[in-house]
């Protein structure tokens, strides 16, 4: 076009720039801005700056659209409504609720009156940053001109709840019935999810009561917050319960919904009934997944099952599924708690040969393994072998490392790696200084043992009173040698 003598216009910039922000291209977008700037013929318009703006918002470059927003003003483009509604909600998006309450206040004295997306932007950006006072303010604003919609009702309630204003939310809730606004699905979730994180439980189920019996809106997210909490608290009865009537209203409990019910029966000791709803869900509601058969395999590890949890390990094969590093990280740390360490080894070996990358915490199940068994050496060549897998050994694996060898009574290896734990460029947590002293002590080295503790309460270290158990029992044993 350029090339044949046909000059752009404004109308043709503005199409090539949200061309390019609609494939996610703000490098050529930005490009054509600067040719439209640099063009001595051409002017960007209203629509150049909102499309800039609302594009730069989409990616996430919120400071380059506030550049624009102040160009604009320079060079007196008056913003409207659009201008204004994108880059409040890119701000509070990004957390930057002062700048959008900034171009806010603008607006406002610009004579341009916000909508109900820029009002609900704004008590969103408030109520993520804690502003529960703003948020109030705004609200009478928003009452007075009767700019406020369910929408509105389920952000400032959602946001009092996670201010930990639950009172405040259920009078708003309440108010919501009063003005005649109907609740959606989203508003009972946020509801009984907020009521019950905050402790409300028999609040949240009596409101769930309550819509599955007046036939109100109710999702997927209302039935699984609650089972979520009533398998928390170990209500699992009424979760089971609550389990099935979501299913005979016509919503399939999800995964995360099913393993929430399998952990509670885990977390109860109830094993058999955690196994029988496992097998039950394919055919009543949806397929087990990693998380399904990992939180079960845990539970039976716990309980020293390891054949049952094998069995299910084949199955997860078998299904097609792949266990991850967390699934033999749980196997391995029974085994290990077992003092079967000869068969978590063989487990590890396995992992790697199907292609498991193995991580921190990984290692530190097999060297706490090995260091429990006695074994300190080969837990540290093991250690040793951790930049293989790009792992970063941290302060849990230095932890163990020491406690190996001061089991062992070799002090100066436990040493070795107390040096360690600093060129790496950590700092020792008191469980760190704790494993010192005792090794310390378990070498009668008394004296040394509290020389440590002053210097740890010298650089700030708070003793616990394991701290101090370890150096009075060993006082008491040996004497300060």
């Amino acid at each position: 076009m350029v090339d044949r003598g046909v000059s752009p216009d404004v109308m043709c910039y503005n199409i090539l720039i949200d061309g390019f922000f609609r494939k996610g291209d703000s490098v050529n977008a930005n490009e054509i801005w600067d040719r439209l700037v640099k063009d001595s013929e051409v002017y960007p318009n209203v629509v150049t700056y909102n499309v800039m703006i609302n594009g730069l918002c989409k990616c996430g470059k919120f400071d380059e659209s506030l550049e624009i927003w102040n160009r604009m003003k320079k060079n007196e483009r008056g913003p409207d409504l659009f201008t204004c509604s994108s880059l409040i909600q890119g701000l509070c998006e990004a957390g930057n609720v002062d700048g959008a309450e900034r171009v806010y206040k603008e607006m406002v004295g610009k004579g341009v009156s916000p909508d109900v997306v820029v009002y609900n932007a704004m008590l969103n950006g408030f109520c993520r940053a804690g502003k529960v006072k703003e948020c109030f303010e705004l609200w009478e604003v928003m009452e007075k001109c009767g700019c406020h919609n369910v929408v509105s009702y389920n952000i400032f309630i959602r946001g009092l709840f996670e201010n930990r204003k639950v009172e405040e939310a259920i009078s708003v809730w309440e108010l919501m019935h009063e003005k005649g606004c109907v609740a959606d699905s989203t508003t009972y979730g946020v509801l009984i999810h907020g009521l019950c994180k905050n402790g409300y439980l028999h609040k949240a189920l009596w409101i769930l009561k309550e819509a599955e019996n007046t036939r109100a809106d109710l999702d997927a997210f209302a039935y699984s917050s609650m089972i979520n909490w009533l398998c928390k608290e170990g209500k699992l009865d009424e979760a089971a319960r609550l389990v099935g009537q979501m299913d005979k209203c016509g919503y399939e409990p999800n995964s995360h919904v099913c393993n929430a019910l399998i952990y509670g029966f885990i977390r109860a000791s109830k094993l058999e009934d955690a196994i029988f709803f496992f097998r039950g869900m394919r055919t009543k509601f949806c397929s087990p997944n990693v998380i399904s058969y990992n939180t079960l395999i845990n539970g039976l590890c716990k309980a020293k099952r390891f054949s049952d949890a094998y069995v299910f390990v084949r199955e997860m094969l078998e299904e097609g599924w792949k266990p991850d590093v967390i699934t033999y990280s749980l196997l391995m740390d029974g085994l290990c708690q077992d003092r079967k360490i000869d068969m978590a080894l063989n487990l590890w070996h396995q992992a790697l040969v199907k292609g498991s990358k193995p991580d921190v915490t990984m290692h530190n199940i097999i060297i706490h393994g090995l260091c429990s068994a006695g074994k300190a050496e080969d837990a540290l060549q093991l250690y040793f072998q951790m930049g293989r897998w790009n792992c970063v050994p941290n302060l849990v694996t230095y932890n163990t490392l020491m406690e190996g060898f001061y089991k062992i009574r070799d002090c100066e290896k436990a040493s070795e790696i107390w040096a360690r734990i600093f060129k790496d460029g950590l700092q020792p947590d008191i469980i760190s200084y704790n494993v010192t002293l005792k090794g310390f002590c378990s070498c009668s080295r008394i004296s040394d043992a509290i020389r440590f503790l002053e210097k740890a309460l010298h650089l700030g270290i708070l003793p616990t009173s394991i701290t101090w158990y370890i150096l009075v029992r060993a006082v008491l044993n040996n004497g300060a040698t």
